[in-house]
């Protein structure tokens, strides 16, 4: 079995990554984000560890943890950011080990892991390759702001939050560039597919 680490920034199109490993090779995806969310559970040790660092103004009537406060809190502060990470990165992990040695024994053939920080929290540390998808700034900030209804102020702010290009290329086994339409990616993607089944 392979392991696969898809990273990049906000709007790179690493989504579109996944859906298409998912659907044209088969690959079980696992996305960093989602299982992240799941953190943020009421009631979960993540969720308790969560409320006594930031108190209870980042809940919402319900006793549920919201993401609008918490997003705001996390994009003004360092800090903040660093103690949030400190608390979801760990439980992110061990939720990727766990379905990857699941997926193992099931003898699956082909495992991809999404995350914008899989550096960071450690995941490609499981990876066999890691591919960094990225876009022109620009191309990004339209993205987000069609597809997610950001302003563009906001965008950049996102963008800027992130690690430069330079990073994940010193790190990452591939690039792939997604300026371009759909027939571009799959094209580039099938070839990093047909380069690395030839190592």
């Amino acid at each position: 079995m392979k392991v696969l680490g898809i990273t990049g920034g906000i709007g790179s199109g690493k989504s579109k990554v996944m859906e298409m490993l998912e659907k044209d090779y088969g690959a079980v995806t696992l996305l960093a984000d989602d299982i992240g969310h799941t953190a943020m559970d009421k009631g979960t040790d993540t969720y308790k560890r969560m409320v006594e660092e930031f108190g209870p103004g980042i809940l919402n009537k319900d006793g549920n943890i919201d993401k609008g406060i918490l997003s705001g809190i996390l994009m003004s502060s360092e800090e903040m950011l660093a103690i949030q990470n400190s608390i979801v990165h760990p439980y992110v992990t061990e939720c990727i080990n766990r379905v990857v040695r699941e997926c193992r024994d099931k003898g699956v053939g082909l495992v991809a892991v999404e995350s914008a920080i899989l550096y960071e929290a450690g995941c490609d540390s499981i990876c066999d390759e890691v591919w960094y998808v990225t876009a022109d700034t620009d191309i990004r900030v339209q993205r987000l702001v069609s597809m997610r209804g950001y302003t563009a102020e906001r965008a950049h702010a996102f963008i800027r939050k992130q690690k430069p290009d330079e990073f994940f290329m010193e790190r990452c086994n591939r690039v792939i560039y997604n300026n371009g339409d759909i027939e571009n990616l799959s094209k580039q993607l099938r070839k990093c597919i047909e380069d690395w089944n030839a190592i």
